[in-house]
């Protein structure tokens, strides 16, 4: 890998979030169209922490990234994209042995990815090594990094382990297809069970606990193994558990969409800010809700990610 030169220290807590994971070009037929017979395909970037991060850069907070990427156009363009938003990149490394991830939605299929052999597939505990983890207020990484390769989740863990942030927040995003997707529960639980605040999906909840019919049960599951807050999206409802056992619920609505995917990325960061800047999770449930639904009324993870809250 190329390292990138050295830059001046950051003042403490200049950082309110950092987060690790990859990040692909994203690939789709404009909405109403097909793959298959599109003569244009829109271009973008997809990841999930990514993803995040620019959903908190959009509200103001100051978030860094750290991933690896190949040494092409595809990790030209993410740079980019992602300089443009606000977002701190002096930890992403560049690869030029392996190139950038690609993923490609087909409305009629769904998303494939194409990571094997990624950059950040080898992504390791050393590309924290200059990462100033005890100078952020919060932490973050999902399922995702923990299951594209043996060395990502070992980053994932280090994360967490070496943070001494007031807020070690973990996504499961469980997905199919990656190399420890077969093994998903077994090499995700360790992330849940080292997080302070945990986002997370009913059903993929009910994968790592075990199936329930009542969220507030797989929330409480979830608290014995470990994280402090956890919140729970539902189809009708999101709901959240708090330190002492109180538990927080907001009906939502799932009008068409011209594209879901991102928003559980999303509402996590609308539910975010609003935690790190002193807002009560009523207040943040309401912010992510907003967030999430914003994002789904455009074909992009990220581009209609609201600006302000309210």
């Amino acid at each position: 890998m190329i390292p990138l030169p050295p830059l001046p220290p950051l003042p403490p807590f200049a950082l309110d979030l950092i987060a690790i994971g990859e990040t692909m070009i994203a690939l789709a037929p404009a909405p109403g169209e097909s793959l298959r017979t599109a003569t244009a395909l829109l271009v973008d970037h997809a990841g999930a922490e990514s993803n995040t991060c620019v959903g908190l850069a959009r509200l103001g907070l100051q978030v860094a990234w750290v991933s690896c990427l190949g040494v092409d156009a595809a990790g030209d363009r993410i740079l980019d994209a992602l300089a443009r938003e606000g977002v701190e990149l002096r930890w992403v490394r560049r690869d030029p042995r392996r190139p950038t991830g690609v993923m490609i939605k087909e409305p009629a299929a769904g998303v494939r990815y194409y990571r094997s052999g990624s950059a950040a597939s080898m992504l390791s505990p050393e590309d924290l090594a200059d990462v100033p983890l005890s100078d952020a207020r919060a932490v973050l990484v999902t399922g995702v990094t923990a299951l594209i390769g043996p060395q990502p989740h070992a980053a994932g863990l280090a994360l967490l382990a070496a943070s001494r942030a007031p807020l070690r927040i973990v996504d499961p995003n469980l997905r199919d297809g990656l190399w420890g997707s077969e093994r998903r529960v077994e090499l995700v639980m360790p992330f849940v069970e080292r997080c302070d605040l945990l986002l997370t999906g009913e059903r993929e909840l009910a994968e790592l606990l075990g199936e329930s019919n009542d969220v507030k049960t797989l929330a409480r599951r979830a608290a014995t193994r470990g994280p402090r807050e956890i919140v729970v999206r539902a189809p009708a409802i999101v709901g959240a558990l708090d330190a002492n056992g109180a538990w927080y619920e907001l009906d939502v609505r799932r009008d068409l969409a011209v594209d879901p995917i991102g928003a559980g990325d999303a509402f996590n960061a609308g539910y975010i800010a609003v935690r790190l800047r002193g807002g009560t999770i009523d207040e943040a449930l309401r912010a992510g809700a907003r967030c999430g639904a914003a994002v789904t009324t455009a074909v992009s993870d990220t581009a209609a990610f609201p600006r302000r809250l309210g």
